[in-house]
């Protein structure tokens, strides 16, 4: 068997496809002859439901993965897809992103680990956000699919994804790399959707998938159906697009190391004036040490003023968005939901501009 590869597919906009993306390149390596582990990492869990796999119904998920209460070889399932094995989404995840007390980015990686000499690939969704989980799929994959919508909002926030892939590589994943850029929901009858992807070419060349996904009622009817678009129809133009770029991933497999795909990203970062915030402060960085404030620290004001570095290596990174400047930490030591103590940080140019202390009580 080939060396393993962990692939994160991810994009912080919703709608562009990922989850799409997930079923149906994890289904297409499978009918070709690689051995598939599906990790849905998205709340939502429609990768799970998508295969036909009823949340409910299953006693294990990812969650488990981060209660560290199982293995990972404990957490997966069978699908009825060949050469496809899942380890399920959870609505719980949401409870997980909100309450992390520990946050350690090396949770699911280490997880992992322990089971990828088992598959050829490991394909991880992602939820649309840049929280807690998605940066645990970071540090553990090894390359990263990013599904962009051919619409002219296909740009926005793809920088700031890009960023962040790039502060992780630098910080917590030396080895993480774009795997590609993959144009979805194409219509050529479109000239803005042409025009995207010109655009697109353009700005990232080597960074772009050959493979286009074109618009394709079969893709969305067969997650319906809790199927990959093989079994629902396999005569349909979704079906020959992820087929044809699994046979782009499988060849990409075997260049050499020295020309990845993302060697492009310095020169693209050039471009942009995003902040590197998960840039360390020290050689070596123990997230385990990290942690947010207890209710008993009072003197929040110390706060006022420090960068976003600085307030990553104080509080930790919780479930915040990198790129806003709203973070909200729970300070609270109670663990019901209904009940919370939050610490609202407000950023101006990087740096602390106020803070807000506010009680949340839902009944």
């Amino acid at each position: 068997m080939s060396l393993s590869k962990i692939i994160a597919i991810a994009n912080q906009k919703g709608g562009v496809g990922k989850t799409t993306t997930a079923i149906n390149l994890s289904s297409a390596l499978g009918i070709l002859e690689q051995k598939v582990l599906l990790i849905d990492a998205d709340p939502q869990a429609n990768a799970t439901s998508g295969l036909g796999v009823i949340s409910k119904n299953v006693e294990v998920s990812i969650v488990n993965l981060f209660q560290v209460d199982l293995s990972a070889d404990q957490c997966i399932v069978e699908t009825h897809s060949p050469n496809l094995k899942l380890i399920p989404g959870s609505i719980k995840l949401s409870e997980i992103e909100i309450n992390v007390e520990n946050p350690n980015l090396n949770r699911l990686k280490t997880a992992v680990d322990s089971i990828k000499n088992q598959f050829d690939f490991i394909i991880i969704d992602c939820a649309p956000s840049l929280g807690y989980i998605t940066l645990n799929s970071f540090v553990a994959a090894d390359a990263v699919i990013i599904p962009v919508q051919c619409e002219f909002f296909a740009l926005d926030g793809l920088r700031k994804l890009l960023s962040t892939i790039k502060s992780i590589k630098k910080s917590f994943n030396k080895d993480l790399n774009i795997e590609g850029i993959l144009m979805t929901m194409f219509d050529e009858r479109l000239s803005h959707n042409n025009h995207v992807v010109k655009e697109l070419k353009k700005h990232f060349k080597d960074l772009i998938f050959k493979t286009i996904i074109r618009r394709n009622v079969s893709l969305s009817e067969a997650s319906s159906y809790g199927t990959s678009v093989f079994d629902y129809k396999v005569s349909s133009v979704g079906s020959t697009n992820y087929l044809n770029l699994c046979r782009e991933i499988m060849k990409n497999q075997t260049l050499v190391k020295q020309k990845p795909l993302g060697k492009k990203i310095p020169q693209i970062m050039k471009e942009t004036e995003e902040a590197v915030l998960l840039d360390p402060l020290t050689k070596e960085r123990n997230l385990d040490n990290f942690k947010p404030f207890a209710f008993k620290d009072q003197n929040f004001e110390m706060l006022r003023g420090c960068t976003k570095n600085e307030i990553i290596t104080n509080l930790g990174l919780v479930y915040n968005d990198l790129h806003s400047d709203i973070w909200m930490y729970r300070i609270s030591n109670k663990l019901s939901l209904f009940k919370k103590n939050y610490l609202y940080i407000y950023f101006y140019k990087n740096k602390v501009k106020h803070l807000k202390l506010r009680r949340l009580k839902l009944s």
